[in-house]
């Protein structure tokens, strides 16, 4: 019959120090705890993508106002840079859709439709679409872009007192005539917006609504893993005393002269999150990271 052995252990390859013995019981506890807090930075991953596009499209931006600086004049590349522009639009776009679209089905999954977390996540999504255009504007045009193609529009850059800018406009009429599904709420506001508007304004405008709600939800959320932080803030705490290394939980099984190792790394960032706790985190040649505990909670 296998054998299995659990430990809290450090490693510093290519020596694993163990620091106590764990029961199973502990061990498949542990394990649920780091399980729980891993799901939520997984979670997490689909705004960070919404966060990467975003920044793709403000770098992008930056780089055609330079080249506009440089050479005012109209160019045969304006076309292109028109359209390297709306694809990382799109692309922000619907990376919104699907973080909207999965958080709303996790937390309905997760919590149940009558927890307060997903009714929190329905009114703050409500609130933001109900009282600004640009959340309800930007959401039908990723439907009209996939019913209708590019919006028509064009580039322009504006040189005043308050500096250089580059502005992405939209055609409000052609978008009207092409697109019969814009809603109650959004067509009479495209119906007063100018002829020509800038898109980039309400696209500023869209991602900080999104990162106020996706901030709310994740408080929510960790205050409820409070206790496990907690319990693997404490785990991590008891590996650093007068051991350098990697922290980790570690199932052993098999014959001892050729042993199966299962090892379970502590996640530090969520941790951090959930205990206020601030880490040095030291780079490790294997696929994880030491760390330095720098502060502790306040009371």
């Amino acid at each position: 019959m296998q054998e299995n052995t659990y430990s809290l252990a450090v490693i510093n390859s290519p020596n694993i120090t163990g620091i106590r013995t764990l029961s199973r019981v502990e061990f498949e506890k542990i394990s649920n705890e780091i399980s729980q807090l891993k799901k939520f930075q997984t979670e997490e991953q689909l705004f960070r993508i919404i966060e990467f596009n975003y920044s793709d499209l403000k770098d992008k931006k930056k780089y055609y106002l330079n080249q506009f600086i440089v050479n005012r004049n109209p160019n045969t590349s304006e076309f292109s840079q028109y359209l390297d522009l709306n694809r990382l639009i799109l692309n922000l776009l619907s990376s919104i859709r699907t973080y909207l679209d999965h958080t709303e089905t996790r937390l309905k999954r997760n919590y149940g439709e009558v927890s307060e977390e997903f009714k929190l996540f329905k009114k703050l999504s409500a609130e933001s679409f109900d009282n600004h255009f640009a959340y309800r504007f930007l959401a039908k045009l990723r439907n009209y872009s996939q019913h209708c193609g590019l919006p028509a529009g064009s580039i322009s850059l504006t040189d005043n007192l308050n500096g250089q800018d580059l502005h992405l406009y939209l055609h409000r009429d052609n978008l009207l005539k092409n697109f019969d599904s814009w809603g109650a709420l959004v067509k009479p506001d495209l119906q007063a917006q100018k002829n020509e508007f800038d898109i980039f304004p309400l696209i500023d405008n869209k991602i900080s609504l999104l990162k106020d709600i996706n901030t709310k939800i994740s408080e929510k959320i960790l205050k409820e893993l409070k206790n496990e932080g907690k319990n693997l803030l404490r785990l991590i705490i008891e590996t650093q005393k007068n051991n350098i290394g990697i922290p980790c939980i570690l199932k052993v099984s098999g014959n001892i002269n050729n042993p199966t190792m299962q090892m379970n790394w502590f996640p530090y960032e969520i941790i951090a999150l959930t205990t206020g706790v601030k880490f040095n985190i030291i780079e490790s040649e294997r696929n994880s990271d030491s760390a330095e505990i720098l502060s502790m909670p306040a009371k």
